[in-house]
């Protein structure tokens, strides 16, 4: 008998439940002669890369469309989340490509029956990654059941993940993990419930399930317990069948008989070999979507606290779901590869590249957008045209959009950076091809503007003088003296003590005060410190930042003066500012600079502006150094009247010896305004849905010719 060729995978998805549970099944599948791996994809490439040489995959590539096309790919398997499982599965399958992909399946139980819609029309193979049905405890209790019906369902599936986000896109940690349990019920009774009632608390969720023959069955899923625990129990006439995670245990008038049956390995290995065989024979999977869907509904309806009769749609009335927009709803009858240009059928609405994936979190990316993401290294590699890649998404990183990449994309429609400045990534070109510019400049104007605050209370109430004079075991908030000024004020507390001890102390407080027009050292006392309520901050220049700043300084009782010479007076008064001159901002009790950087305001604060500083002034840049002259900074900073706040600096770091460092009425900072470990993912999210408002033809800020001029 002649041996059935391997079936021939791509498989995207290199990351840790990838490489950890399914690679390895599937290289035992490969060495068995059932299976080819033919290429592994990952939009970060160092994981493809690392993927490929431990499983012996043949390729790897950061570009899962172009092997959807070829023309040795049988089957694809998709490790990720939710969206991405729904977004290419929909891709593979109008391709002609079998498909197994990890659950979640899909975001919902819509997008779910579009993906056996699309299998069955195609007359491929469409599974899930639903492997409970394949532990060989499922099966016995399965064929024992079979003789009489069971009458009463038990399944338990806790976890210790209290306060930590569901992974893989879903929704919670019920389609996350917990619907492994509820489909358990499902499989095991052969058929559908008609009637649900449920009990829903924070990461808790309790259902009782009724079957149209009487049947019951109960699910409790609580991932704010202490333990993972999974367990499982049904009951028949005369027979119990209990499973936990090691043994399958029936018990029959009374005695129990126990078989170790561990089902987390069997279970993966079989789900796989059980996908081949369906390919190879022709049949319907018993893991395959159309099946796993139902699972999916309940789980929707037990989430959003539903009880009473349940009906069985065609589409879901709980989370419905749109086609992806690039997905074609009837799809061309040749899906043969070709040899030219990728992404036929997709340019309606298309793909987006990604730039630097390791500065990006991709599981927000994916479960974010409903568009195949290609990663820049294959677009690079390829040197094809890509007419099907509309929008680009930039990371932080080495790698830069460049003339030779823009010619490859001729529809790119929107660049997004995960960031500000778009300096490094050719933004001329990106605008001489009618490509609309957007970036995370509200979610960093929020930090920026919380982090100035704080520099503003702090600067006010002379606490990071306090801090210092604290540590120096001293008491008050006068700015302490450096060089010989601080040396006499060092000796003069050293001998302190002894002089109280002998009777001189008196003399001593009389000579120091005689001594202070040569000293010029003030008592702490005499550096009152100020409340923000009340006081007069003036901003210099206008923008996203600070207008987050005004709002909040509004917030807090501070009267807001704003210099700006292209602002409308409007925008202005609208959060509760004033305009003024520059003369006017720079009295202020609190000097703040926004302003971009350009020729026109490069070292624009010089020594005739800085004298313009009221005594007890606090001076905050977290703009741009070279807006100060260096040199007119340092003197008005050591006439030791003002204080200073400063975050940026003309060399970063600046040197060690910088006078800067040692200035006692100065506080400085490693450029750190806009970092926070929470921007990261409100930047990520603020860019991708600027992205798609714009593709969508919405209206949203843009970076304009103008703003790219202020940015470094």
């Amino acid at each position: 008998m002649t041996r059935a060729a391997p079936i021939r995978a791509l498989v995207v998805g290199a990351g840790v439940t990838s490489c950890l549970l399914h690679l390895p099944r599937l290289a035992q599948l490969r060495d068995a002669g059932r299976l080819a791996l033919v290429e592994i994809c990952d939009v970060m490439e160092e994981r493809a890369v690392a993927a490929r040489q431990k499983f012996g995959f043949s390729r790897c590539s950061g570009d899962a469309l172009s092997g959807f096309e070829r023309a040795d790919v049988d089957a694809v398997y998709l490790f990720g989340d939710a969206r991405m499982h729904y977004t290419l599965g929909m891709a593979a399958l109008e391709r002609g490509k079998h498909l197994f992909a990890e659950k979640p399946i899909a975001p919902n139980y819509a997008a779910a029956c579009r993906l056996a819609e699309m299998a069955q029309a195609r007359g491929l193979v469409a599974c899930g990654g639903h492997n409970r049905r394949f532990y060989r405890s499922m099966g016995e209790v399965r064929r024992l059941g079979g003789k009489a019906g069971w009458h009463s369902l038990e399944a338990v599936f806790h976890k210790p993940s209290h306060a930590v986000a569901p992974p893989f896109g879903a929704s919670s940690w019920l389609t996350a993990n917990g619907i492994h349990a509820l489909d358990a019920l499902l499989f095991i009774n052969g058929s559908l419930p008609d009637h649900i009632a449920t009990s829903v608390r924070p990461n808790a969720y309790a259902a009782l399930l009724q079957w149209p023959d009487g049947a019951r069955g109960s699910f409790l899923c609580d991932n704010n317990a202490g333990e993972r625990r999974e367990a499982y129990a049904f009951h028949a006439a005369g027979l119990t069948c209990r499973i936990d995670e090691e043994a399958l245990h029936v018990a029959r008038a009374g005695q129990t008989h126990t078989t170790p049956m561990p089902g987390l390995d069997d279970g993966f290995a079989a789900e796989h070999a059980a996908f081949l065989d369906a390919i190879a024979q022709r049949t319907e999977p018993p893991h395959g979507i159309a099946a796993l869907a139902p699972s999916l509904r309940l789980a929707e309806l037990i989430e959003a606290g539903f009880s009473g009769k349940v009906d069985w749609p065609e589409t879901s009335p709980v989370r419905p779901v749109a086609a992806p927009r690039w997905f074609d709803k009837s799809p061309s009858d040749d899906c043969s590869p070709e040899d030219g240009p990728v992404g036929d059928g997709l340019s309606g609405a298309g793909s987006m590249l990604v730039v630097n994936a390791r500065g990006l979190s991709l599981g927000r990316v994916t479960t974010s957008i409903d568009r195949p993401i290609v990663a820049i290294e294959d677009v690079l590699r390829s040197a094809r045209p890509r007419p099907d890649i509309v929008a680009a998404l930039i990371g932080t990183g080495p790698r830069v959009i460049t003339d030779a990449l823009l010619d490859l994309m001729p529809n790119l429609r929107v660049a997004g950076l995960v960031g500000l400045s778009f300096a490094r990534h050719n933004p001329e070109a990106l605008l001489a091809r009618d490509v609309a510019l957007v970036n995370a400049s509200r979610t960093y104007a929020e930090n920026v503007a919380e982090f100035v605050l704080g520099l503003a209370i702090l600067g006010r109430r002379r606490g990071f003088a306090s801090h210092q004079l604290m540590r120096n075991g001293g008491w008050g908030s006068a700015v302490q003296p450096d060089g010989w000024r601080g040396s006499a004020l060092k000796a003069a507390r050293a001998v302190r003590p002894v002089a109280a001890r002998m009777g001189l102390e008196p003399l001593l407080r009389r000579g120091w005060r005689q001594a202070r027009p040569l000293h010029g050292i003030a008592p702490a006392a005499s550096t009152p410190t100020r409340a923000l309520h009340g006081a007069t901050t003036g901003l210099i220049g206008w923008g996203e930042n600070a207008r987050a700043l005004a709002v909040r300084l509004v917030a807090a009782g501070a009267k807001v003066l704003v210099f700006s010479e292209h602002a409308p007076v409007g925008d202005i008064r609208a959060v509760g500012a004033t305009p003024a001159a520059l003369g006017e901002a720079l009295a202020a009790d609190i000097v703040s600079l926004h302003r971009g950087l350009t020729p026109a305001t490069r070292h624009f604060l010089g020594s005739a502006e800085l004298a313009r500083l009221r005594p007890g002034a606090v001076l905050i840049n977290v703009a741009r150094a070279e807006l100060i002259e260096p040199g007119a900074l340092l003197a008005r900073l050591k006439a030791g009247d003002i204080f200073a706040c400063i975050d940026v600096f003309d060399r970063e770091p600046p040197p060690a010896r910088d006078p800067l460092r040692r200035l006692p009425n100065v506080f400085l900072t490693s450029h750190i305004a806009g970092s926070a470990e929470e921007l990261r993912a409100g930047a990520l999210a603020e860019v991708l849905h600027k992205m798609e408002r714009h593709l969508g033809g919405a209206p949203v800020r843009l970076v304009t010719p103008t703003r790219l001029r202020t940015m470094t």
